[in-house]
């Protein structure tokens, strides 16, 4: 058990490695990237939020 630990701790930093790239990749695309940079700049808009003038 003890030679498999740093077999498995070898496999979770290549795994983690992997899914980050991965999920960059995914938010940078071109296609993804707009959208994403739009919903991005949604806190710093004017205007009231969707919701506040349902809350009064």
């Amino acid at each position: 058990m003890s030679e498999l630990y740093p077999l498995l701790q070898q496999i979770w930093i290549v795994w983690f490695v992997v899914l980050f790239s991965g999920i960059v990749v995914w938010a940078f695309w071109p296609t993804r990237r707009r959208r994403l940079e739009d919903q991005g700049n949604i806190p710093l808009r004017d205007g009231p939020p969707s919701g506040a003038e349902r809350a009064r």
